[in-house]
């Protein structure tokens, strides 16, 4: 006959082995979302970078094949990015839309972004805003 001790035992054993394995899969779950997000983010700097270029050298900005370039970046931005990435994007592109805008403040606020993307990814950062004025496709060609 089996005693409540072997019970609490056996049930042990088996909340044990389910907790365990739910926390793998959290865990694998997690490093996938945080492996989309590296190529979601890759994606929109690629992106930022050949629209900076194009703004630079005076070319077109928009067109079928920029603007889905553009479009399908974004939509992948809204399944992937945290909502501190998606605040920034959302602030700047605000700013930007203004008639006139000080390209200063727009500068300020696409580091902001950059920066959001940097925490996201790596957790934290000591990173600041004036750090990525130098690296921002933005700010210099």
């Amino acid at each position: 006959m089996i005693g409540y001790t072997e019970i609490i035992v056996a049930l042990i054993a088996v909340v044990g082995a389910a907790v365990t394995y739910w926390l793998q899969k959290d865990k694998e779950l997690k490093l996938e979302i945080a492996e989309k997000k590296r190529i979601v983010y890759a994606n929109f700097l690629k992106n930022f970078t050949e629209i900076s270029i194009a703004v630079m050298n005076d070319e077109e900005v928009s067109g079928t094949e920029i603007d889905r370039n553009r479009m399908l970046v974004r939509d992948q931005l809204v399944l992937f990015a945290s909502d501190d990435v998606i605040k920034a994007y959302d602030t700047w592109i605000r700013y930007a839309d203004l008639e006139p805008h000080d390209i200063k403040k727009e500068s300020e606020l696409s580091n902001l972004l950059l920066l959001a993307i940097r925490k996201d990814i790596l957790g934290k950062t000591n990173v600041t805003t004036e750090n990525l004025e130098n690296l921002n496709s933005f700010n210099r060609g």
